[in-house]
């Protein structure tokens, strides 16, 4: 399976358990349903694994991330997304996926697992395109 075909797959994912959480929970308090969102479409896993994908993927699975909350706090689709995210508390895609890619990162670099240690300190892992990747989503580079 590719990249692209794991995201597609956890687009759809996400837009089932979206509509579970709005026709099971449509009457609990905002706070719950940020916290059932929070907590289903948070852990969107193996996301810090992803490399090799086409930018329009990635674009769908936000947009899709972005419609769910939308949806569940019953705005139009119209309305802004950043504005939703941020007055309820809500990371978006990709502070989710930067969070992911430190956390995994962080695993490695403090395993005491020989195997991993070797791994670590071998130039494939400093200078390999793991490395690169995580790096690249970790730190905003000022363009220009």
């Amino acid at each position: 399976m590719t990249d692209d075909d794991d995201i597609i797959k956890q687009t759809t994912k996400l837009l089932v358990v979206g509509n579970t959480i709005q026709r099971k929970f449509s009457y609990y308090s905002r706070e719950v349903m940020m916290e059932l969102f929070r907590s289903h479409c948070y852990s969107i896993y193996f996301n810090s694994l992803w490399s090799l994908y086409k930018v329009a993927t990635m674009n769908c699975l936000k947009v899709c991330h972005n419609d769910i909350l939308k949806r569940l706090l019953g705005l139009p689709k119209w309305c802004s997304s950043s504005q939703a995210l941020a007055r309820n508390g809500v990371n978006n895609l990709d502070v989710i996926r930067r969070h992911s890619v430190f956390s995994l990162r962080s695993r490695v670099e403090l395993s005491t697992n020989s195997i991993i240690t070797f791994v670590r300190q071998s130039l494939a892992y400093v200078f390999g395109p793991i490395q690169q990747w995580w790096l690249g989503l970790l730190f905003v580079q000022n363009v220009g």
